[in-house]
Parts: structure tokens; sequence; C-alpha cells
């Protein structure tokens, strides 16, 4: 998978073309990474949010047993991507979050590891 360049650049709040393209950008992603895993339609939910307090930006992939966000924060030179295991849609907290690299994903097979490792978290078995 191709990291978008919006996801790897520092964040910009105030630039309202800058937040348009990183939410068009990390939108792709969450939804790329719900077809990879053979989600339904109905069977996630795509859901971004800010962080008040430091003005992070959230952009998560939510089933009823996965979690999977990106957070972009002003303070930081690009994205952070991480996964984790959740009881129903109405988990918003889960289990320990596991920290995905996404110079890693960029390569085929470090993205096919990621969709794997999801699976496995996810519990699905195709």
């Amino acid at each position: 998978m191709k990291i978008p360049k919006s996801i790897n650049r520092p964040h910009q709040p105030g630039n309202a073309a800058a937040c348009a393209t990183l939410k068009r950008d990390a939108s792709r992603v969450i939804r790329r990474l719900a077809s990879d895993l053979g989600l339904r339609q109905r069977d996630f939910t795509v859901r971004e949010r800010r962080h008040r307090r430091d003005r992070t930006d959230l952009y998560v992939l939510h089933t009823d047993t996965l979690y999977v966000q990106i957070a972009h924060a002003p303070q930081q030179t690009a994205a952070s991507m991480s996964f984790r295991t959740c009881r129903g849609r109405d988990d918003h907290t889960g289990g320990r979050d596991n920290a995905v690299c996404l110079q890693s994903i960029g390569s085929p097979e470090g993205y096919a590891s990621l969709v794997a490792t999801l699976r496995v978290v996810a519990g699905r078995r195709s």
C-alpha cells in the first residue's frame, strides 16, 4: 500500500485544505483496510474526531472486535497508527494499543503482514 503524503507530513490544524486532504487520505487508508479484511459495509464504522486539548485528529475503523486508529497530532512529524481489540462498537477503550510502523506497511510484504495480523485480532478466518 502506498502511504499518502499527507499522512507523512507534519499536521497543520490551521490549514483547512491540508486538513481536508488528510481526512480524505486517512479515510481511504481505513476503507482499504476494511476492504482487504473482507468486511462488508455493515460490519464496520469509520469515525473521525478531534481531541480538543491537543488538537489531534483521529480516524478510526471500528468493528465489533477490532479498533484501528490513525492519529495525527500537530506536535508529530507524521501520523501514527495503532490497533487493539474491543468488545462491540460501544467499546472505545478496548485492549492494549499495538503500534504500527507506517513505513513498514508501505511495502507489499509489510501490508500483507498487517492485514493478516488484523484478521487474527478480529477473529476472521478469510
